[in-house]
């Protein structure tokens, strides 16, 4: 049977977007389905006023398309943007600015406009801040990658710096997904020697 995950990122992040990679490989080499779901970072670190109402914070406008495009098309449809995004962004160094989210949507098969539309839709921004705050509810979840499972139980990470493929994604999927399921596992860290994509 089909598992149901959930995959919280930030398109500003480059190590979910790496994790991201890993995960769709995972959707080939194994039963899960993953759902794309938004968490803002700029929320995290923000003191007193609410960025995801500035559409000129970083990464706002593309949070607040993403989460108008899942509304709108669906999840599959917010994948695509988000990859997109990320070709953009974190392979091709561009600045994740409200027109690079404009040329990534036309890249997915999207209106440039709903860049626009979604900042005109105060919604977005409480859609956005809805699914942040469930995966800070639910999970526990403080930053990205966060995976939350089927069964609720949800863990940060894995942070990795390169995608693994095929067989070898499914068998740390394997893994991930069994130390999520431990009850009172909390924490596995090493330090970091490379970057995202090294």
């Amino acid at each position: 049977m089909t598992e149901r995950v959930r995959f919280h990122f930030d398109p500003l992040c480059p190590w979910a977007w790496e994790t991201s990679k890993w995960i769709r490989e995972v959707e080939n080499v194994r039963d899960i389905d993953v759902q794309w779901r938004l968490f803002s970072l700029t929320l995290v670190n923000a003191n007193g006023e609410d960025p995801l109402t500035d559409p000129e914070a970083r990464g706002v406008s593309a949070l607040r398309t993403l989460a108008l495009v899942e509304r709108e098309h669906g999840n599959e449809a917010a994948d695509y943007l988000y990859r997109a995004i990320g070709e953009r962004v974190h392979e091709g160094d561009e600045p994740l600015t409200t027109d690079v989210v404009r040329s990534a949507l036309g890249d997915s098969g999207l209106d440039a406009s709903l860049v626009d539309s979604a900042l005109d839709d105060d919604s977005t921004a409480q859609e956005v801040r809805a699914q942040h705050e469930a995966a800070a509810a639910d999970a526990g979840c403080f930053g990205v990658p966060t995976i939350v499972l089927e069964s609720g139980q949800g863990i940060f990470g894995p942070v990795i710096s390169r995608a693994s493929q095929g067989e070898q994604a499914g068998e740390l999927w394997d893994h991930v997904r069994w130390l999520a399921e431990q009850d009172g596992f909390f924490e596995l860290k090493r330090e970091r020697d490379r970057g995202p994509g090294e």
